[in-house]
């Protein structure tokens, strides 16, 4: 499995514990967000990308249904922003593929 890969496995495993501890007040996944988590894993794998994988919300294709899509945005807007304290590392390289990624799409 390439790094980028495990990296976004552990960050969105890491962002949906938060939210479920945040949101339903849950120490362990509640049913909802464990199987959100194994969607979001599943689908990850299956990138077409990998290698030169951009970061999801600059992709062009759109792997998740339009339900879990929802989910997992609202899991996003709702601990995405305070990631920058928690998980300083995980954040800056996700800005960092961020740009990289447009910055091939330019060239």
């Amino acid at each position: 499995m390439h790094k980028r890969v495990q990296r976004e496995k552990k960050v969105i495993s890491l962002m949906v514990k938060k939210y479920c501890k945040e949101i339903h007040n849950e120490n362990e996944l509640c049913s909802n967000c464990s199987e959100l988590l194994d969607y979001a894993k599943k689908r990850l794998l299956k990138c077409p990308f990998l290698k030169n994988k951009p970061v999801c919300s600059n992709c062009d294709i759109h792997c998740y249904n339009t339900h879990k899509q929802e989910e997992i945005k609202n899991v996003m807007r709702t601990v995405g922003p305070k990631m920058i304290y928690t998980n300083t590392l995980d954040t800056l390289w996700y800005f960092y593929y961020k740009f990289i990624h447009k910055f091939q799409k330019v060239t």
